[in-house]
């Protein structure tokens, strides 16, 4: 067995559930030198040590004394030395090969291999009328309606007044009759029947005209894709509008498009000659803005008089208005590459367009739009800070510090993006800056930078100074102050604040954060540098509460880092105790055979495909008459602080704490938890001395592998 360590495989598991495989996978090894005398006294008999060769998920090793011995060079066993029979045991323990992924299956450990990935997580529900798949982000399975051209109407072999042909985007349901084309367009079983329609406004020869600034509505039934924009998505469906704007010969204007519609992808493109899609200009995406529009924007600077043309993208079939505005004259700055870069003073705030052709810079706040970018120079170490709010609500704007060379990835300093963005950078060296400024869609946005005299951060404001975070308590945290300058976490643009968490024993750990409501958060487990963690030392959030969980780590010091967004408060806890090996569940199906946990706690898995449904629970709405369960029992003889987390479970869990000392006993306050924050079920309860029934269930019917992490703690 190996302790985990900083730079070898991943022993966390603080992002996932279904990474682990069933416990009862039985791993049979022989004992090296069966026959032979366990080490300073008699040897042990052949129906010993059979039985724990044949232990589910363990396998004996060499002879030992003490746990020094016994290490097998797997990373994810845990060795210890049995005095029973004088020899090593090494428990597999699955948490310390989970990759923090739930799409691609359960990672399992074979005790005598190490770690094997899992097979994928199978989504099917073999039902043709859904579209299945495995969505990452959520860690679940989705499930749509076949809708296989993308119209927004079911297949109609599997909804009745459905898409009589779900292979063509032009007919549905809900599509219009067009008239002349020989189809049932509607799916009303009629061919160009009275009230159809005639496509209009697709070609140049048919193009919309719009003579002043005002708003239009224009149809896109019917039209087909006759030019085609570089920036429009390739979607089924797609279909295009051209749009005539008469720029008169006055006094030059600048000119605002801005294309709506309440669904499908809109684009924008301007073109200097109609038809000649080379001559395309500029082309704009659209994008779902905070009031559940679709928008587009283009804006043209000082055309000359004649006729203007746009070509408008779309593939949905609602009603798009176009708004067109005039406005005083300007030049187009042109700062969208690192090469051209506009200037940028302090205290001179800027008025920026973010219509903007993508791709932009590669930032770790990613945005599907370019930037515009701006030089700012320091002649010596300032406190800085740049602010960009949206001015139109069509996009959410991303801030983007960077290094002069600007380019690269590794040239971002700090990167902030949400409805008022911000970055904060304190002390930065005298030098040449620069920053990028992108959004979510295409808004125009207000963008001032602020400098002061140098300042020094707060001890929790980076790693080397971190103050203590005592193990077992929980912290109250504050983001005032702090800034975004810790490269350990999962949540770029969030400010964050470091802790140092020390460990004088092998331990296991389990961070427990919760944030304020409205707010995204984060916490992580970081070596003392807090330099970037895997994937499973670090879980972000919106719901409030996030959870990572280490198992085995050595004895050193280690820093948790928590981060947060909206800069509101929170509270972490680093709940710790004495590394242990997993605890396997068989049986446990009731009152008479209920598994007791552990004084201190401790890592149990078990599995309730082969259980009995025997109880109920409180917060069971799904299944009134519940899924499988079992029983385990704890027992305190005072009181405690008691968490209990089932991150890890391979199944939509069910959790139920009740209070004896009859079993099954009673549900305590607050004692039912089917998930917690979009994970797996976690509870912390302060419970009073007693006997209590611990309930391992499923929701809505779930049933499977299952982990429970128990840590008693002081009140």
């Amino acid at each position: 067995m190996r302790w985990w360590r900083w730079g070898v495989p991943l022993l966390l598991s603080g992002c996932g559930e279904g990474f682990f495989p069933s416990p009862f996978v039985s791993q049979r090894e022989t004992p090296p030198d069966a026959g032979s005398s366990r080490p300073g006294g008699g040897g042990a008999d052949a129906g010993e040590l059979g039985a724990l060769a044949n232990t589910p998920s363990e396998v004996l090793g060499g002879p030992c004394v003490d746990d020094a011995q016994c290490d097998d060079g797997i990373d994810c066993t845990f060795g210890r030395c049995d005095p029973s029979v004088g020899l090593c045991r090494f428990t597999a323990d699955d948490a310390r090969c989970s990759d923090a992924l739930f799409c691609n299956g359960a990672e399992r450990c074979d005790p005598r291999i190490g770690c094997r990935p899992g097979a994928p997580t199978s989504c099917s529900d073999s039902t043709p009328c859904t579209i299945d798949r495995c969505d990452e982000a959520t860690r679940s399975c989705v499930r749509v309606d076949r809708d296989v051209d993308g119209d927004g109407v079911v297949d109609g072999n599997c909804q009745p007044n459905g898409d009589c042909n779900d292979l063509d985007p032009r007919i549905s349901s809900g599509a219009p009759e067009l008239c002349g084309n020989l189809r049932d367009d509607d799916c009303d079983g009629q061919t160009d029947e009275a009230g159809c329609v005639l496509p209009r406004h697709d070609t140049c020869a048919d193009a919309f005209p719009i003579t002043a600034a005002g708003s239009y509505l224009i149809s896109p039934a019917g039209a087909a894709l006759d030019y085609g924009a570089s920036c429009a998505p390739q979607t089924p469906g797609q279909r295009e509008l051209v749009l005539s704007i008469d720029v008169p010969a006055a006094e030059p204007r600048d000119i605002e498009v801005v294309a709506r519609a309440l669904s499908g992808n809109l684009a924008l493109s301007s073109v200097a000659s109609c038809g000649a899609a080379p001559l395309e200009s500029a082309c704009v995406r659209g994008a779902l803005t905070v009031s559940g529009e679709i928008v587009a924007r283009s804006h043209l600077y000082s055309p000359p008089p004649g006729p203007q043309v746009l070509y408008l993208q779309t593939d949905g079939n609602d009603p798009i208005q176009i708004d067109v505005s005039d406005q005083p004259p300007s030049t187009d700055a042109g700062n969208t590459s690192c090469e051209a870069r506009a200037p940028l003073e302090p205290g001179e705030p800027l008025d920026v367009d973010l219509a903007v052709p993508g791709p932009g810079l590669e930032s770790a706040c990613g945005t599907p739009f370019g930037d515009r970018v701006f030089e700012f120079s320091l002649d010596e170490a300032a406190d800085v800070q740049l602010v960009a709010q949206s001015l139109d609500g069509f996009g959410t704007p991303r801030l983007s510090l960077r290094r002069g060379g600007c380019v690269a990835l590794e040239d971002e300093l700090r990167c902030n993006q949400r409805e008022v963005a911000s970055v904060r950078v304190r002390a930065l060296p005298a030098g040449t800056y620069v920053a990028a400024l992108s959004g979510s869609g295409p808004t125009r946005a207000r963008l001032s930078l602020d400098v002061q005299p140098a300042t020094a951060a707060p001890p929790e404001d980076g790693c080397a100074q971190a103050p203590v975070l005592a193990p077992n308590q929980t912290q109250p945290l504050g983001f005032a102050g702090l800034d975004d300058d810790i490269v350990a976490g999962c949540s770029p643009g969030s400010l964050d604040e470091a802790r140092r968490l020390e460990l004088t024993q092998p331990s296991d750990v389990l961070l427990v954060a919760r944030f304020s409501s409205g707010d995204v958060g984060a916490v992580s487990l970081a070596a003392p540098e807090c330099s970037a963690v895997e994937p499973a030392a670090c879980s972000r959030t919106n719901d409030e509460l996030a959870r990572v969980s280490g198992r085995g780590l050595p004895a050193g010091d280690y820093r948790v880092v928590t981060e947060s967004l909206l800069g509101l408060p929170a509270t972490v806890l680093a709940a710790v105790r004495p590394a242990a090996a997993p605890i396997l569940v068989p049986g446990a199906e009731g009152c008479a055979d209920a598994l007791e946990i552990e004084p201190g706690g401790g890592l149990y898995q078990g599995n309730t495909a082969n259980a009995e449904p025997d109880f109920t629970a409180g917060c069971d709405f799904a299944t009134p008459n519940g899924a499988a369960d079992q029983l385990l029992s704890l027992t305190l003889t005072e009181p405690r602080r008691v968490l209990f987390d089932m991150r890890g479970s391979d199944f939509e869990t069910l959790l139920d704490v009740r209070r004896g000392p009859e079993c099954p006993g009673d549900e305590v306050a607050g004692g039912c938890a089917v998930f917690s924050a979009g994970d797996r079920s976690f509870l912390d309860l302060q419970l009073s001395a007693g006997r209590y029934f611990v309930q391992i269930d499923g929701y809505a019917g779930g049933t499977g592998n299952w982990f429970l992490n128990v840590y008693v703690l002081d009140p």
